[in-house]
């Protein structure tokens, strides 16, 4: 595999793992509205840096539909996975596990270590997320 498509696959895995922690803050509201922001940029400029402007235009559901397009969705989440499959490879399943598997262990690591008698319902959401999304995703990198 050229160096090339693995720096494609490792920027595609981080841009998947920033859709997906979007969507789990925003959720679960665990990280603030400039910090989500953040990620939002960084995540969209990983997402140009694989794909380039069609990966953008194909999340914004402005590209023109392949023939696997048949119907459009309106949500923006489901448009992840057209905008990043020419990129995909076995270094982002590779990214998605590890970051996925962090993002899980961390916050059930932050639920037991927490000081408050009621600590925050979405750690354990996002902790159950995390760590089943790594499990999952484990197979493909495995395969």
């Amino acid at each position: 595999m050229k160096i090339r498509a693995i720096l494609r696959g490792f920027v595609a895995g981080l841009a998947g793992v920033g859709f997906v922690l979007i969507f789990l803050f925003a959720q679960t509201g665990l990280v603030s509205l400039p910090v989500l922001l953040t990620i939002g940029i960084v995540t969209i400029v990983a997402l140009f840096a694989a794909g380039g402007q069609t990966a953008v235009l194909r999340l914004a559901g402005r590209a023109e539909p392949t023939t696997d397009e048949k119907q459009e969705t309106e949500w923006w989440l489901s448009r992840v996975e057209p905008a990043l499959e020419d990129t995909w490879n076995v270094w982002s399943d590779l990214v998605l596990t590890v970051c996925l598997g962090a993002v899980g262990i961390g916050s059930f690591a932050l639920l037991v270590t927490s000081s408050s008698d009621d600590p925050p319902l979405g750690l354990l959401i996002t902790g159950f997320l995390g760590i089943n999304g790594a499990l999952i995703s484990l197979a493909f990198a495995l395969d």
